[in-house]
């Protein structure tokens, strides 16, 4: 088969073997792809470091084979998203992760390529990394197709009396449906309006939200934890890299 040439960011890199490395992509043409690039940790290789670093967008060709692992060959660097802050990158890195584990192989879907790079180029600059991974997460669940509702009740479609949300439906659930969803769970309407704001802001001015109480971001992320955890269905607990890296200090 022809080779492919691809824009891709890299999600996640394993050393392989003596010179070679595996690469989880995310790539604008094909979505997720899981790859073999031979030889570049080899003193002799011309490729730089960075085209196979994590979290770098890079341009190359890939070769789809009968195994799940394709070829890379020929990589370029087009951007390496260098961040002075070390909480900005280990965010950067968070959100990579989130993409590679919630996303299916070989499912095209370019609006979460350009989500994809317009973080890495606000994680580059922004001072509020909670916020802006926060944000990332929300647009991430509505570009899986996971939610979210926040106007209205997911159950009866009301306006009124917001009390509860739901990971399962995707949305907040009103007093009245309460009990039609045991798994809901309490949400404050102080919560509910700084997650509106969050879903309607234009990702790429989320620069000008300046302060979100820390108690109630890591609400707003609890909520999209579930929402995730219940569609993937995983038994394991994920999110621990966001409490050490965002959470633990942010007030």
């Amino acid at each position: 088969m022809a080779p492919i040439r691809m824009e891709a960011i890299i999600l996640k890199r394993i050393d392989f073997r003596e010179t070679s490395v595996i690469l989880y992509l995310f790539s604008r043409q094909m979505g997720k792809v899981k790859c073999i690039l031979k030889g570049v940790r080899s003193g002799r290789s011309r490729v730089p470091p960075l085209a196979f670093s994590r979290g770098s967008a890079i341009s190359a060709f890939f070769y789809s084979r009968r195994s799940e692992l394709g070829l890379l060959s020929s990589p370029c660097l087009v951007e390496s998203y260098q961040m002075e802050s070390g909480k900005n990158l280990a965010a950067w890195h968070v959100a990579l992760g989130l993409v590679n584990l919630f996303t299916p192989e070989r499912e095209k879907e370019e609006k979460l390529y350009t989500l994809l790079e317009e973080t890495g180029k606000l994680f580059t600059r922004l001072k509020t990394p909670e916020i802006l991974f926060v944000s990332f997460k929300i647009k991430l669940i509505r570009i899986l197709g996971y939610g979210v509702e926040l106007y209205r009740c997911v159950i009866c479609g009301g306006k009124d009396d917001l009390l509860l949300f739901s990971g399962k439906l995707g949305g907040t659930v009103c007093r009245r449906c309460a009990g039609k969803d045991l798994t809901s769970v309490r949400i404050s309407p102080g919560v509910l309006n700084i997650t509106r704001r969050l879903e309607k802001t234009d990702f790429t001015r989320i620069g000008m939200i300046r302060r979100i109480p820390g108690e109630m971001l890591s609400k707003i992320n609890f909520y999209a934890n579930i929402t995730l955890g219940y569609h993937a269905g995983l038994s394991r607990i994920w999110w621990e890299d966001e409490k050490s890296v965002l959470f633990n200090n942010h007030r």
